[in-house]
């Protein structure tokens, strides 16, 4: 039985809720007994084998910063939710970095209750990390104190994993996905992010606001996903 529409999205959007009251409890209650976060997706996932995973990422990214999201569409398919939003951080002290993204939430019922059971943030590090690069000391000292944090909190190892995430350029895929769009008569896109193996592209399709989302596999297969059904 699928869910009531209203209810998916009543769930994904408290997300963001909790985030701007620092709700730490109530934030970490909307996902499942099993769930993975991949934020953003390409660096390494916080699963829900790992004790106290998501209170650790709550932790190193969301409790020092103020964090809004400017929410641009939702889209609904069944128990998933795909949003096509901007998210502007405020980093200690006071430096804004804004990162476009496309936020996938799958849920699932859970003892008869609706839960988030993964979160793929898509959206690219590089360009972040520009923002963060300003000659000034207000620049130097959020990017230091964001990193330092993050090595405090997380350790060594799954820090560069994070940081490793950058390495991903998609070049290649993201003209390959525009190539596909444009064959298909969808040449209106206006955000195009490679994260990980995946591209996910803001488009026009059929006269509709819509998001793709195009998985690319070893050698060249590729498989896409159109969400155009907009809340």
């Amino acid at each position: 039985m699928l869910p009531d529409r209203s209810e998916v999205l009543a769930l994904v959007r408290s997300s963001p809720a909790f985030v701007a009251e620092f709700d730490k409890a109530g934030w970490i209650d909307i996902f499942g007994s099993l769930h993975v976060v991949e934020d953003p997706v390409g660096s390494r996932p916080v699963r829900s084998s790992e004790s106290g995973g998501l209170g650790r990422f709550w932790d190193t990214f969301i409790a020092p910063n103020k964090i809004e999201f400017e929410v641009v569409n939702d889209w609904i398919d069944g128990f998933d939710v795909v949003r096509d939003v901007s998210i502007v951080t405020t980093l200690r002290p006071g430096v804004v970095v804004r990162t476009p993204a496309h936020l996938l939430y799958e849920t699932a019922f859970e003892d008869g209750v609706l839960k988030v059971r993964r979160m793929a943030a898509h959206w690219e590090p590089r360009p972040v990390y520009r923002q963060l690069m300003k000659p000034s000391r207000a620049h130097l000292g959020a990017a230091i104190g964001q990193f330092a944090r993050m090595f405090r909190i997380l350790g060594v190892v799954q820090s560069l994993q994070f940081i490793g995430a950058s390495r991903y350029f998609g070049w290649r895929r993201k003209r390959s996905l525009r190539d596909a769009l444009e064959s298909e008569g969808i040449s209106e896109v206006s955000k195009l992010i490679a994260s990980g193996r995946v591209v996910t592209a803001s488009c026009v399709v059929g006269g509709k606001p819509s998001t793709v989302v195009a998985r690319y596999f070893r050698g060249y297969g590729m498989s896409m996903v159109t969400f155009s059904d907009l809340a």
